[in-house]
Protein backbone atom coordinates (compact mmCIF):
# COMPACT_ATOMS: atom_id res chain seq x y z
CA UNK A 1 0.00 0.00 0.00
CA UNK A 2 1.34 3.07 -1.55
CA UNK A 3 2.15 5.89 1.58
CA UNK A 4 0.33 9.43 1.11
CA UNK A 5 2.61 12.21 1.17
CA UNK A 6 1.89 14.62 4.43
CA UNK A 7 0.28 17.78 3.45
CA UNK A 8 1.55 20.01 5.77
CA UNK A 9 -1.26 21.86 7.99
CA UNK A 10 -1.84 25.69 7.47
CA UNK A 11 -1.97 27.86 10.33
CA UNK A 12 -5.22 29.69 11.39
CA UNK A 13 -5.73 32.70 9.08
CA UNK A 14 -5.57 35.87 11.02
CA UNK A 15 -7.66 38.57 9.68
CA UNK A 16 -5.62 41.74 9.97
CA UNK A 17 -6.44 44.37 13.13
CA UNK A 18 -9.31 47.30 11.49
CA UNK A 19 -7.44 50.74 11.69
CA UNK A 20 -10.32 51.93 13.02
CA UNK A 21 -10.81 50.11 16.15
CA UNK A 22 -8.71 51.18 18.74
CA UNK A 23 -5.13 48.70 19.62
CA UNK A 24 -7.17 48.50 23.17
CA UNK A 25 -10.66 47.22 21.75
CA UNK A 26 -12.84 45.85 23.55
CA UNK A 27 -12.60 47.88 26.53
CA UNK A 28 -11.65 46.19 29.78
CA UNK A 29 -14.25 46.56 32.30
CA UNK A 30 -14.32 50.28 34.42
CA UNK A 31 -15.52 51.56 37.60
CA UNK A 32 -16.35 54.74 36.31
CA UNK A 33 -20.12 54.09 36.36
CA UNK A 34 -19.85 53.94 39.99
CA UNK A 35 -17.96 57.08 40.77
CA UNK A 36 -20.64 58.59 38.42
CA UNK A 37 -23.25 57.34 40.61
CA UNK A 38 -22.01 57.98 43.72
CA UNK A 39 -21.63 61.85 42.33
CA UNK A 40 -24.73 62.08 41.63
CA UNK A 41 -26.30 60.82 44.97
CA UNK A 42 -23.68 63.02 46.65
CA UNK A 43 -25.65 65.78 44.43
CA UNK A 44 -29.19 65.11 44.97
CA UNK A 45 -27.93 64.79 49.00
CA UNK A 46 -26.46 68.85 48.76
CA UNK A 47 -30.25 69.68 47.39
CA UNK A 48 -32.16 68.03 49.92
CA UNK A 49 -30.26 69.82 52.35
CA UNK A 50 -31.34 73.02 50.48
CA UNK A 51 -34.59 72.68 50.32
CA UNK A 52 -34.79 71.51 54.05
CA UNK A 53 -33.38 74.71 55.20
CA UNK A 54 -35.17 76.82 52.65
CA UNK A 55 -38.66 74.59 54.24
CA UNK A 56 -37.20 75.62 57.80
CA UNK A 57 -36.46 79.30 57.34
CA UNK A 58 -40.06 80.02 55.87
CA UNK A 59 -41.72 78.04 58.65
CA UNK A 60 -39.34 80.38 61.53
CA UNK A 61 -39.54 83.72 59.28
CA UNK A 62 -43.84 83.77 59.67
CA UNK A 63 -43.27 83.77 63.39
CA UNK A 64 -40.98 86.50 63.64
CA UNK A 65 -43.14 88.45 61.58
CA UNK A 66 -45.70 87.23 63.51
CA UNK A 67 -44.07 88.27 66.41
CA UNK A 68 -42.77 91.71 65.19
CA UNK A 69 -46.88 92.36 64.04
CA UNK A 70 -48.03 91.59 67.82
CA UNK A 71 -45.32 93.99 69.14
CA UNK A 72 -46.66 96.68 67.15
CA UNK A 73 -50.46 96.09 67.89
CA UNK A 74 -49.44 96.04 71.44
CA UNK A 75 -47.41 99.50 70.93
CA UNK A 76 -50.16 101.64 70.16
CA UNK A 77 -51.84 100.07 73.63
CA UNK A 78 -48.52 100.86 75.48
CA UNK A 79 -48.01 104.10 73.70
CA UNK A 80 -51.57 104.83 75.58
CA UNK A 81 -50.96 103.88 78.51
CA UNK A 82 -47.93 105.93 78.94
CA UNK A 83 -49.82 108.87 77.91
CA UNK A 84 -52.61 108.38 80.43
CA UNK A 85 -49.75 107.95 83.07
CA UNK A 86 -47.89 111.20 81.59
CA UNK A 87 -51.87 112.67 81.84
CA UNK A 88 -52.29 111.72 85.68
CA UNK A 89 -48.53 112.78 86.64
CA UNK A 90 -49.93 116.16 85.04
CA UNK A 91 -53.05 116.31 86.88
CA UNK A 92 -51.14 115.58 90.20
CA UNK A 93 -48.96 118.23 89.77
CA UNK A 94 -51.58 120.80 88.75
CA UNK A 95 -54.87 121.68 90.27
CA UNK A 96 -56.76 118.39 90.07
CA UNK A 97 -57.30 115.69 92.11
CA UNK A 98 -56.50 112.20 90.71
CA UNK A 99 -57.30 108.68 91.87
CA UNK A 100 -53.97 107.84 93.30
CA UNK A 101 -54.58 110.98 95.69
CA UNK A 102 -57.61 108.89 96.86
CA UNK A 103 -55.65 105.93 97.48
CA UNK A 104 -52.78 107.98 99.56
CA UNK A 105 -55.82 109.08 101.65
CA UNK A 106 -57.24 105.62 102.54
CA UNK A 107 -59.25 105.06 99.62
CA UNK A 108 -57.81 101.58 98.42
CA UNK A 109 -60.34 100.89 95.73
CA UNK A 110 -60.13 104.07 93.84
CA UNK A 111 -58.40 102.72 90.83
CA UNK A 112 -56.76 104.40 87.99
CA UNK A 113 -59.73 106.24 86.03
CA UNK A 114 -61.96 105.96 88.55
CA UNK A 115 -62.57 109.25 89.29
CA UNK A 116 -65.17 110.40 86.71
CA UNK A 117 -67.04 113.01 87.12
CA UNK A 118 -70.73 114.29 86.14
CA UNK A 119 -70.83 117.94 85.43
CA UNK A 120 -68.11 118.66 87.66
CA UNK A 121 -69.34 116.92 90.69
CA UNK A 122 -68.21 113.16 91.81
CA UNK A 123 -70.79 111.04 94.19
CA UNK A 124 -68.82 110.34 96.76
CA UNK A 125 -70.44 108.57 99.80
CA UNK A 126 -73.57 108.75 101.46
CA UNK A 127 -73.54 108.56 105.35
CA UNK A 128 -76.95 106.93 106.76
CA UNK A 129 -78.80 108.12 109.93
CA UNK A 130 -81.54 106.64 112.42
CA UNK A 131 -84.86 107.35 111.60
CA UNK A 132 -86.41 110.67 112.96
CA UNK A 133 -83.08 111.46 114.42
CA UNK A 134 -79.44 113.00 113.26
CA UNK A 135 -77.91 109.81 114.86
CA UNK A 136 -75.73 108.16 112.42
CA UNK A 137 -76.61 104.42 111.94
CA UNK A 138 -72.87 103.16 111.72
CA UNK A 139 -71.27 105.78 113.47
CA UNK A 140 -67.83 104.14 113.78
CA UNK A 141 -67.73 103.58 109.66
CA UNK A 142 -69.07 107.68 109.72
CA UNK A 143 -66.85 108.85 111.74
CA UNK A 144 -63.57 106.99 109.32
CA UNK A 145 -65.23 108.38 106.50
CA UNK A 146 -65.18 111.86 107.37
CA UNK A 147 -61.61 111.44 108.69
CA UNK A 148 -60.55 110.14 105.24
CA UNK A 149 -61.61 113.12 103.67
CA UNK A 150 -59.84 115.62 105.93
CA UNK A 151 -56.67 113.29 105.44
CA UNK A 152 -57.54 114.05 101.50
CA UNK A 153 -58.03 117.77 102.10
CA UNK A 154 -54.50 117.88 104.18
CA UNK A 155 -52.58 116.14 101.77
CA UNK A 156 -54.38 118.21 98.64
CA UNK A 157 -54.94 121.34 99.95
CA UNK A 158 -53.36 123.17 97.05
CA UNK A 159 -55.95 121.54 94.52
CA UNK A 160 -59.36 122.83 93.48
CA UNK A 161 -62.02 121.11 95.34
CA UNK A 162 -64.57 121.62 97.48
CA UNK A 163 -67.80 119.36 98.90
CA UNK A 164 -71.14 119.36 98.92
CA UNK A 165 -73.37 117.96 101.04
CA UNK A 166 -77.30 116.97 100.34
CA UNK A 167 -80.05 115.46 102.44
CA UNK A 168 -82.64 113.81 101.62
CA UNK A 169 -86.77 113.69 102.51
CA UNK A 170 -89.04 111.30 102.45
CA UNK A 171 -90.56 111.17 99.33
CA UNK A 172 -94.47 111.81 100.76
CA UNK A 173 -93.62 114.21 103.49
CA UNK A 174 -95.36 118.11 102.71
CA UNK A 175 -93.94 119.28 106.10
CA UNK A 176 -91.27 121.47 106.86
CA UNK A 177 -90.28 118.75 109.33
CA UNK A 178 -88.89 116.81 107.34
CA UNK A 179 -86.55 119.14 105.52
CA UNK A 180 -85.28 120.22 108.51
CA UNK A 181 -84.50 117.36 110.20
CA UNK A 182 -82.70 116.94 106.26
CA UNK A 183 -80.70 120.34 107.24
CA UNK A 184 -79.84 119.23 110.68
CA UNK A 185 -78.46 115.83 109.54
CA UNK A 186 -76.38 117.50 106.70
CA UNK A 187 -74.66 120.15 108.80
CA UNK A 188 -73.43 117.22 111.55
CA UNK A 189 -71.71 115.88 108.58
CA UNK A 190 -70.35 119.61 107.85
CA UNK A 191 -69.13 120.06 111.26
CA UNK A 192 -67.84 116.43 110.91
CA UNK A 193 -65.54 117.23 108.31
CA UNK A 194 -64.32 120.84 109.73
CA UNK A 195 -63.20 118.59 113.49
CA UNK A 196 -61.43 116.61 110.65
CA UNK A 197 -59.42 119.81 109.04
CA UNK A 198 -62.31 120.32 106.24
CA UNK A 199 -62.25 124.24 105.74
CA UNK A 200 -65.60 125.57 106.64
CA UNK A 201 -65.52 127.75 103.58
CA UNK A 202 -65.21 125.04 101.31
CA UNK A 203 -68.63 123.21 102.04
CA UNK A 204 -71.89 123.86 101.02
CA UNK A 205 -75.40 122.26 102.09
CA UNK A 206 -77.78 121.96 99.39
CA UNK A 207 -81.15 122.22 99.67
CA UNK A 208 -82.68 118.19 100.37
CA UNK A 209 -84.15 116.29 97.53
CA UNK A 210 -87.09 114.08 97.42
CA UNK A 211 -85.65 110.28 98.27
CA UNK A 212 -87.23 108.07 95.16
CA UNK A 213 -87.48 104.52 96.71
CA UNK A 214 -90.69 102.26 96.98
CA UNK A 215 -91.71 100.83 100.64
CA UNK A 216 -89.35 98.61 101.16
CA UNK A 217 -86.72 100.57 101.43
CA UNK A 218 -86.68 102.60 104.53
CA UNK A 219 -83.19 104.25 104.62
CA UNK A 220 -83.59 106.39 101.77
CA UNK A 221 -84.95 109.30 102.80
CA UNK A 222 -82.39 108.42 106.32
CA UNK A 223 -78.99 109.53 104.38
CA UNK A 224 -77.05 112.70 103.62
CA UNK A 225 -74.76 112.35 100.14
CA UNK A 226 -71.91 113.91 100.08
CA UNK A 227 -70.66 115.51 96.87
CA UNK A 228 -67.10 115.97 95.59
CA UNK A 229 -67.03 119.39 93.70
CA UNK A 230 -64.50 119.61 91.14
CA UNK A 231 -63.59 121.21 87.56
CA UNK A 232 -64.83 119.06 85.06
CA UNK A 233 -61.27 119.21 83.06
CA UNK A 234 -60.12 117.20 86.03
CA UNK A 235 -62.40 113.39 85.02
CA UNK A 236 -60.05 111.37 84.38
CA UNK A 237 -62.48 110.10 81.79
Amino acid sequence: MQQQPEIPSTPPITPPPNPELPQNYPPKKSKLWLWVTLAILGVLAVIGIVVAIVLVSNKITPSKDANISRKETAKPKDEKKNEDKKQNLAKSDSKCLTSADFRKAGYGHMKDGSFVLNNGKYNFKNVFFNADSTQYTYEGIAVDELAKLGSLYKSNSQKEFSIELVGQTYESSKTSAGTKLAMERADKVKQGLVSQGFPENKIIISEPKIANHDSSDDTADRNVTIYLVVPQECSEK
